[in-house]
Order: C-alpha cells, then structure tokens, then sequence
C-alpha cells in the first residue's frame, strides 16, 4: 500500500482515500446541518465511509456494502468504524439524514483541494476556455428502460448522457 508521498503505509487504500478528507470540513458539514442530531450508532461518517466504500467499489446494493465492509475487524477498525453498519441501518440513514451535509462537504473539499492544488507549479488555468461554456461528455454507459428515455439513442441496449458546465 502507498501514500501520497510514495512511502509503504500499512493502512488499506481506502483509508488512505479517507485520510484527504480534512476532519475539519467535515466537522463543519455536521455542525451545520446537525446531521448527528439524535444518532446513537449510525453516525454522517459512518454513512460516508460506507457509501464511499459503496461507490469505489461499484456495489450495487446495500447488502453488497455491509458485507464488502465485513471484510475483517482490523479493515472495520482501519477504517474508523466502530461496527458493520448493517443494511437496515444504512437504508434508515439514507433516509434520515439530510443529504446537504454531503454536498456541503463536497463543496468545500473542492475549495480546498483548489486552494491546495491551485499552488503547485502544475496547475495551469487553460486561458483560452476560461468563462465559456464548455461541454462535458461522459462516456459511462448505464442500462436505462431506453422506451422512457428518448434521449438515450446511441445503443440498442444501453444509454449515454452528456451535459455542460462554465469553467471559472
């Protein structure tokens, strides 16, 4: 396992992954939407170490996630766990808890990690895109009920979407 400095690390990668996480946003994410209000065991970081797990590791299904976690009680541990949140629990969470939080710490990773990769001699702004609108293919390719979907055109079986955004 590997570091961001290159150096051996005896945690699991995505401990690591974690670990860029400042606590400090997320703390204020928390705070500010109260979104550990009246939790006894399901905390917001509970739910974003699973639904991160969840996501990098393509799982389909909550089961796919409680068991995926249940890897070891040193993996559960490594990641900050204090137990394997189990399907029901995860389902009451995604229910519960407001998902502002989440887009609240999205944002401000992204400030910060502008900030932090803003100062490294790599980071150029391409000056000749700058405040146009550029368009932003993604070239997943999801199954979708292609009869609800018109848009969804470019295969038989599969579809695709595209979208655009402005570049600060």
């Amino acid at each position: 396992m590997v570091t961001k400095l290159g150096k051996k690390s005896e945690f699991p990668i995505f401990k690591q992954i974690l670990d860029l996480i400042p606590h400090s946003l997320l703390r204020a994410s928390i705070n500010k939407y109260k979104s550990d209000k009246s939790c006894s065991t399901y905390f917001t970081y509970d739910e974003l170490v699973s639904m991160m797990f969840g996501q990098l590791n393509k799982c389909l299904s909550l089961r796919e996630i409680s068991l995926g976690i249940n890897q070891s009680p040193e993996f559960i541990a490594d990641i900050g766990l204090s137990q394997i949140p189990a399907k029901s629990t995860m389902s009451d969470g995604n229910q519960k808890r407001d998902y502002r939080v989440f887009e609240h710490l999205y944002l401000s990773l992204c400030k910060h990690f502008k900030s932090e990769l803003s100062q490294r001699s790599e980071y150029k702004v391409i000056k000749e895109i700058e405040g146009k609108h550029i368009k932003i293919i993604d070239a997943t390719i999801m199954s979708v009920c292609l009869n609800l979907f018109s848009w969804a055109e470019y295969r038989t079986a599969k579809g695709g979407y595209q979208g655009s955004c402005v570049v600060r």
